[in-house]
């Protein structure tokens, strides 16, 4: 009896060796070039690996009716095939290093469920040019795109106040930096070696770290808002930048003080051409003098003559104004005080 059952758990196993691969933790099922791992007690399943090869990878929904949530650590690292990731529905966590090193990943498509990331999730992945980033999350991770060097088509969430240690460290393609506006806190090298001509940072902002916007061979000017309270010497490399801000803030005496050349912000109230802080038929008549040539402006009363702010001073534009003074509605921020 002893004999019998020693031989009936030698083919068990040898059965489950033949459909499964073992790791040290857990058992690895491989189904279409997809590697899972099963979490009875969760009812939920982990893609730990990929040996397929095709250039669109889809992450599945499901495997055997449990939905797959996690993309583990290192699932896809180093893949030299892979040119398109879309995530899908049921997904919720990419672990670290997951597509780190994907030398031809070019695009990325994040949806809104996906909202935890580990530290380098897509670090190194050296021809990534394009990434929808959608998901609600509030802090970009350390390294996340640290090291995409082709980068640049990138969509993200409002929603992120944060960015990470070395989140687009070297990402030289990366010129548009609008998002930036969002974040209430920055660290470190967040966007050292980005290829940006100007930054634009929150009006939340307190603190700006050591090697924040180093090494941006482009960057002429940066904004910052009066939130600013501290802005360690080599967050910046000085040299070739401008410092946009307001009269006697904190970015105001550090340009002083350490003779970087400074632009002063002004509040002006769109469609006050005249400067009276109202908007009226005074104002319409300033535009209608200005394009006759009959007057001038200042640059401050071409900007709140500029109401759909293309650049141009039209006749448009004074018709814009009438239309507000009438009580009716118009697309642009008329009478409230905006950046110049």
């Amino acid at each position: 009896m002893k004999l019998l059952k020693s031989v009936a758990v030698t083919l068990i196993v040898s059965i489950l060796s033949a459909a499964f691969c073992f790791n040290a933790s857990a058992l690895v099922i491989y189904d279409g070039g997809f590697g899972f791992e099963i979490n009875a007690s969760k009812h939920t399943a982990t893609l730990v690996g990929y040996s397929g090869d095709s250039e669109t990878v889809n992450i599945p929904d499901y495997f055997h009716g449990y939905p797959v949530t996690v993309i583990d650590r290192n699932a896809f690292s180093g893949n030299k095939t892979i040119r398109e990731v879309v995530f899908s529905n049921t997904n919720t966590t990419v672990e670290e290093y997951a597509f780190m090193n994907c030398d031809s990943l070019e695009t990325v498509y994040i949806p809104e469920n996906v909202v935890s990331f580990g530290d380098r999730v897509f670090a190194d992945c050296t021809g990534l040019k394009t990434v929808a980033m959608l998901s609600d999350i509030t802090a970009m991770p350390d390294n996340i795109f640290s090291g995409c060097v082709s980068l640049e088509n990138l969509t993200v969430s409002e929603s992120i106040k944060e960015f990470g240690y070395g989140c687009f460290n070297g990402c030289s393609s990366l010129t548009n930096l609008d998002f930036a506006e969002n974040g209430v806190m920055l660290q470190s090298y967040a966007f050292n070696g980005t290829g940006a001509e100007s930054v634009v940072l929150s009006d939340s902002l307190i603190a700006i770290p050591d090697y924040a916007f180093t090494n941006c061979l482009s960057l002429r000017s940066v904004t910052i808002p009066e939130s600013v309270i501290l802005i360690q010497p080599n967050a910046f490399d000085w040299e070739n930048i401008t410092i946009r801000c307001y009269e006697g803030s904190y970015a105001h005496n550090f340009a002083a003080e350490n003779n970087i050349p400074y632009e002063l912000i002004e509040d002006v109230m769109l469609g006050d051409v005249n400067g009276d802080n109202r908007v009226n038929i005074n104002d319409v008549t300033a535009i209608q003098r200005y394009i006759a040539r009959i007057e001038s402006l200042d640059a401050s009363s071409l900007f709140a003559a500029d109401t759909d702010q293309d650049g141009n001073i039209i006749i448009t534009d004074a018709t814009t104004i009438q239309i507000f003074i009438a009580g009716r509605s118009v697309p642009y921020p008329i009478g409230e005080f905006v950046r110049k």
